[in-house]
This record gives structure tokens, sequence and C-alpha cells, in this order.
């Protein structure tokens, strides 16, 4: 097994797993909105597996749908992430940048240039990372643009999240999870920008992406562990004040 398989598989299963530990809260309705990103994240890396690929795409039409499906999916999540991550790093500055009307317009501009992109390329039968038009002019926007907007929250949230990973006073479980998306969040821009360096980078196309993702996913399960801990205290308190009453 390669290195590029193992990583991807990696990615699948962390995702997948945190994803499966999320959906008891998220039926009682706790944090529903952390679940959904991580279902979507667990789509989109399931998507990029050559085999599921195709079976999906075949069955929607066989036109590279599901390429499209895993940029919005990604795209999902990372705005979730965003808006997430800006409050737990208590950044208001992030979350308008992000989830604010210049935020918006970033991410409506740019999905609707993916699709436009995406629909003047000529893709006519299923490929797996759309490698067989990968030199087409209008791929080649598409994909960069597929990664702009992750690298666009990225970008945001990075100083935010260092900061945070570096403040004493902050709870170990927070600075930790602050850690890991911090990672994950370089990742994620230095994987937008690796293409557009003289280097050959090849060896790197599926370590970064993959790395930062499980990075970030990581670091969100820590948030979200670290909010249903404190739930349990508050319930503990409430529940301690009527007995002590």
């Amino acid at each position: 097994m390669s290195l590029a398989t193992t990583v991807h598989l990696s990615a699948l299963a962390v995702s997948g797993l945190i994803t499966l530990t999320r959906l008891p809260q998220a039926i009682k309705g706790r944090n529903p909105l952390l679940f959904w990103a991580l279902l979507m994240l667990t789509v989109a890396i399931a998507l990029a597996n050559s085999a599921i690929y195709l079976a999906v795409d075949n069955v929607l039409g066989g036109i590279n749908i599901a390429n499209l499906i895993i940029r919005f999916a990604m795209y999902g999540f990372v705005l979730i992430l965003g808006l997430k991550a800006s409050v737990a790093f208590r950044s208001p500055l992030a979350g308008k940048c992000i989830g604010g009307s210049i935020g918006l317009a970033v991410l409506g501009v740019l999905a609707v240039l993916m699709v436009v992109l995406f629909v003047l390329a000529d893709m006519p039968s299923s490929s797996p990372g759309l490698r067989d038009y990968a030199q087409q002019l209008p791929v080649i926007l598409y994909t960069a643009l597929g990664r702009a907007y992750p690298a666009y929250v990225s970008a945001c949230l990075i100083g935010p999240a260092f900061a945070t990973a570096a403040h004493r006073r902050r709870p170990a479980l927070i600075r930790t999870a602050s850690a890991l998306i911090a990672l994950g969040l370089s990742g994620a821009v230095l994987y937008a920008l690796q293409d557009h360096t003289p280097w050959d980078v090849s060896p790197w196309d599926h370590l970064v992406p993959y790395s930062a993702l499980i990075s970030c996913t990581l670091g969100l399960a820590l948030l979200g562990g670290r909010r249903m801990a404190l739930n349990r205290e508050e319930k503990q308190t409430r529940l301690t004040q009527t007995y002590v009453r």
C-alpha cells in the first residue's frame, strides 16, 4: 500500500469514526452543525477514492458531478469549521471575515465561478481527480478555486488558532485542539499554494491535504468533547444546587 493510499484511508477512518461518535449527540439536538460538517468531510474524502468515485459518478450520469459534490462538501465543512473555530478562538474579526457579508460574498463568488468553470470544461466521462482533463484551462482554474475557499478560511483562522494554542490561561484541551486545527489550517494554505511553486510537489499532493484534514478533524473532535464536558458540569451544578436548596 502506497503512502498516499495509507494517508487517504487514515483520513477517511478518522473522519468517519468521529462522525459516528457525534451522531447520538446530533440526534439529541446537541451541536448538530458539527455533525453535518464532519459528515460532509467524510463524504468528500470517501469520494476521493477512485472506486467509490466511479461508482457514484456513474449513477449521476458519468460526467464528474461527483467531483462537484466533493468541492461543495469541502466548502460546507470549511464554512462550519470556520464559524465554530472563530467562536472557540474568541476572534470576532475572523468570524466576520468568514460568516459576515465579506465572507459570504467570497463564498458566493467562488461557488458560482466554480460551477461556471465546471460547465465550461469538456469532461464527457468519469475521471477521478479529473486527471484525464488536467491540461484543460477550465479544469485548472476549477481545481484552483476548489482549494481557494478552504485557504481563505484557513488564512482567517491561523493567527487566532496559534494565539489560542499559546495562551497559557486557556484550558489544556482547548489549547491542544487549537494547535491541531492551526496545523491543519496551515496545511490547507500550503496545499492551495503548492502548485504555484517552481518545485516538484507531487510527492506531497496527497500527504499535505489529508494530513491537514486529519489534524483539523481531531481538533474539532476535542472542541466538541470540551463542550460536552462543560454541559455535563453545568447539569451537575444545577442538580447539586437543587438538593442544597
